[in-house]
């Protein structure tokens, strides 16, 4: 097809297709302006989006809002769900023991998870100290099962709020693994596993309810509700699937127990410096990278923007790198807010947060979210 380069006013239209819909298309532009008393330098705005906007997959909607859920947010829920520093005392006790991530820690001495994991990955990696992958897989389980004790089981009423926090077409990556986010928001129908999860589902959810307001939880780091499985005919290749029952999804699950695969075992990517990811997870990490680019306001709740976690720091950098960078809005929600934030702005070395675009709100999210609820809303 021809190309054809149209100039109105100064700035120049490109089009595949000929000049005809070239015309057509900036005609339909002006009469939606005049339409809300707008001007030509309207004109320019519309298109300098348009022009930075990344294209939407399948037909999706692209966000206004991300949330960022850390262990915060988790917390602020369950008040005995442990932080990064205090998870491997939670999980295992005072001292090693003879479990799976016991062992580890009896090798290593580290009472650091990630650092202890990290040591473990590069042993596993090369063949040190006699670690296998099945070594691997029995301390992601003994996580997972850790987890299912911070499973939504009684409504949160100060909660309610987040529901309509939220909106519609809303992206929420969340790291943590437990699942009080997806049952809250199952439980009051604000969310399905059916297509919720967005690249992760079961094969045989035909008869779940539909996720109608199209909020998409990305979880990154895995799920207790994640399990990897082989397939039966190439039983070399393994897929991430979403275990449904009532347990989890108080409302999708309720007459529904469907298991992620005959041999599938829990899927969740355990804390470490050295995180490998299945195909699926790193679709998930790439659609967070590219809805953080298109979103209005980018909101952390709990999450303490670890230096070592890359690919948090890639979203926060999509989220930024964009001539409407003035126009977005970084809340940034936790008890430490102060540090965090002084965190990000020397990660960026810029003065890009002097035009009121990163608003801190030093408390937990219960006392929060009032003030985040009118604050987001008025962005």
């Amino acid at each position: 097809m021809p190309a054809c380069q149209v100039s109105l006013d100064g700035f120049e239209w490109m089009t595949i297709g000929g000049c005809g819909f070239a015309a057509a298309y900036i005609a339909y532009v002006l009469m939606k302006i005049i339409k809300h008393r707008g001007s030509l330098a309207d004109v320019r705005r519309v298109a300098a989006k348009t022009e930075d906007s990344a294209p939407a997959e399948d037909g999706e909607v692209n966000p206004r809002n991300v949330f960022i859920l850390g262990a915060g947010f988790t917390r602020a829920i369950h008040s005995a769900a442990p932080l990064n520093d205090d998870l491997l005392r939670q999980i295992v006790g005072s001292g090693p023991d003879s479990s799976p991530l016991g062992r580890a820690w009896a090798q290593y001495g580290e009472a650091n998870i990630e650092v202890l994991l990290t040591k473990f990955d590069l042993d596993l990696s090369s063949g040190k100290n006699g670690w296998t992958g099945d070594d691997r897989n029995a301390i992601n389980a003994q996580l997972a099962s850790y987890m299912q004790r911070f499973r939504f089981a009684v409504d949160t009423p100060w909660l309610h709020p987040f529901l309509s926090l939220v909106e519609d077409n809303d992206v929420i990556v969340s790291l943590n693994y437990d699942c009080a986010l997806e049952g809250f928001l199952d439980y009051h129908g604000a969310w399905s596993p059916k297509g919720g999860y967005v690249r992760i589902y079961n094969a045989l959810d035909d008869s779940l309810p539909e996720n109608s307001r199209n909020i998409r939880i990305l979880k990154v780091h895995g799920s207790e509700s994640f399990r990897l499985a082989h397939f039966i005919d190439k039983p070399e290749f393994v897929s991430v699937a979403v275990e449904i029952n009532p347990d989890l999804f108080p409302r999708s699950g309720a007459h529904s127990r469907l298991g992620g695969g005959i041999d599938s075992r829990p899927y969740i990517i355990a804390p470490s410096f050295v995180k490998q990811f299945a195909l699926e997870l790193d679709y998930l990490i790439l659609d967070a990278i590219r809805f953080a680019r298109e979103a209005e306001n980018l909101v952390l709740i709990g999450c303490g923007v670890r230096p070592e976690d890359n690919h948090l720091q890639l979203v926060l950098t999509s989220f930024l790198k964009t001539p409407r960078w003035k126009q977005k809005k970084l809340f940034v929600v936790s008890p430490g807010a102060a540090d965090v934030a002084e965190r990000i702005r020397r990660f960026f070395s810029r003065k890009i947060f002097e035009h009121g675009n990163l608003v801190c709100l030093t408390a937990g999210l219960k006392e929060a979210l009032p003030d985040l609820c009118i604050r987001l809303k008025q962005s």
